[in-house]
């Protein structure tokens, strides 16, 4: 009789095991992502590796996060919306994980939660935002909103990090899917950080509107690297024109413009020295 009674206890705690791994790998966790999973450099993953949501792999880029910071970029210090919207027909659990971040896996920023569907969790000295147990379910997609306080002047642009898990919260672990996402945010150059007194990085460019090419003029005080970036009003990075090194003096440079590049408005970048300033371009 002991040996039955044992034998079902551990069948029991076998299937609970399998329905438990179910869950988890078919569904987001319901609580709020672990920390340290947005796919940054630093995080060097997101929620489909050790047998966590691993059944599928690694889902392409989605343009899942947004913000309301205008087109010219952060003023530091000033408090911003952040915008996450997961979505996939069908499903409906959804979790997302996203931090502002260098390279280097520093926090850019402060994060600010919006209870009671976003929260805060860290790893070591580095916060991250997530859903919360009132705003994992949802028809076909889930919103979610916090802030984000700008860090301060000279920072550069930011780049958020971030990872969502679309499932389907049945049992069937092939039921869930991880989408990687991220948005860069420009610095403003009007709050006086990207533009210095020697005037080492101002530049102009034309045509202004300009249609399959730009040409960029600006004088360097010493030699370095430059770099030019194309961004949309969004804040989101669409290519990398220029990136070398670059003698003192006088320069004019003619780019091409991205061929995928719609008619519109949008932001040059020049970084020299680790100073960037922007310039509005109209794209007919």
């Amino acid at each position: 009789m002991k040996k039955k009674v044992a034998f079902i206890s551990l069948t029991l705690l076998v299937v609970g095991l399998f329905y438990f791994t179910g869950i988890t790998n078919s569904k987001a966790h319901d609580t709020g992502s672990p920390a340290a999973c947005t796919g940054s450099p630093f995080d060097g993953q997101t929620c489909d590796v050790n047998s966590c949501h691993d059944s599928h792999s690694l889902q392409a880029a989605q343009p899942w996060i947004s913000s309301n910071v205008p087109g010219s970029g952060y003023v530091q210090n000033t408090v911003y919306t952040i915008t996450a919207k997961a979505v996939k027909i069908g499903d409906g659990s959804f979790g997302f994980e996203i931090s502002p971040q260098d390279p280097s896996g520093n926090p850019l920023g402060t994060l600010i939660a919006n209870p009671p569907s976003t929260q805060i969790v860290t790893f070591m000295s580095l916060q991250y935002m997530t859903h919360t147990i009132n705003s994992y379910q949802g028809t076909d997609s889930v919103v979610w909103t916090f802030q984000w306080k700008a860090p301060v002047a000279g920072t550069g642009p930011v780049t958020f990090y971030g990872a969502f898990n679309c499932g389907n919260g049945n049992t069937n672990a092939t039921g869930t899917f991880v989408y990687p996402a991220t948005l860069v945010i420009p610095e403003s150059s009007d709050d006086g950080i990207n533009t210095i007194e020697n005037e080492q990085t101002s530049f102009s460019l034309f045509p202004n509107p300009a249609k399959e090419q730009v040409t960029i003029t600006y004088s360097l005080k010493q030699t370095g690297n430059v770099e030019i970036n194309m961004y949309g009003v969004d804040g989101r990075k669409i290519s990398n024109l220029f990136n070398n090194a670059v003698n003192e003096g006088e320069h004019v440079q003619s780019l091409l413009l991205p061929t995928e590049v719609k008619p519109g408005i949008y932001l040059i970048q020049l970084i020299t020295n680790n100073t960037a300033t922007l310039q509005k371009i109209i794209v007919n």
